[in-house]
C-alpha cells in the first residue's frame, strides 16, 4: 500500500496563501498564488490561491492512511479556531488523501478516533484510491 495525505485551503483572488501562512504560523509544503502560471508548459494562470500541508515529502510505502492523517492533525488541531475563521472568510478546505493498493492488500481503515478529530476541523475528506501498478 502506498499513501499520502494533504490538508488544502484555497480561495479566490483576494484570499492569498501567504495570508494563511501568516495567520496559522504553520509553514506549508507548497503554495500557489492567484495569477501565477499553472505550469511552465502552459500559458494558463491560476484564478485563486492554494495553501497545502502534506503529511510526507513523497508518497510512502507501507504507511497507513490513518498515520498520515494523524501527522496532519497533530500540526493543525492547535489552530482549529484560525482554520474555522479562514473558512468563514471564504477559504475552502479539504483533506486530500491518496491510496494505491493491490488486490492482495488489506482495506484502508480509519478509526472513529481519527474520524472524530477530522470532524473538529474544517474540510471534507477526499479519497483518491487506485490500484498499485508498482506491485
Amino acid at each position: 500500500m502506498r499513501t499520502q495525505a494533504s490538508f488544502r485551503l484555497w480561495g479566490r483572488a483576494c484570499l492569498t496563501a501567504a495570508a494563511v501562512t501568516d495567520r496559522l504560523g504553520v509553514d506549508p509544503t507548497s503554495v500557489h498564488e492567484d495569477g501565477e502560471a499553472v505550469s511552465a508548459r502552459s500559458s494558463a494562470v491560476r484564478s485563486g490561491s492554494i495553501w497545502i500541508l502534506t503529511s510526507s515529502e513523497a508518497i510512502e510505502d507501507g504507511i497507513e492512511l490513518e498515520d498520515h492523517l494523524e501527522r496532519l492533525l497533530a500540526l493543525l488541531e492547535p489552530h482549529a479556531g484560525v482554520l474555522w475563521a479562514l473558512v468563514a472568510e471564504g477559504y475552502e478546505a479539504n483533506w486530500f488523501c491518496f491510496v494505491a493498493s493491490d488486490a492482495a492488500e488489506h482495506a484502508v481503515e480509519l478509526g472513529r478516533g481519527v474520524l472524530s478529530r477530522l470532524l473538529r476541523l474544517p474540510g471534507d475528506l477526499w479519497l483518491d484510491v487506485c490500484g498499485d501498478s508498482d506491485s
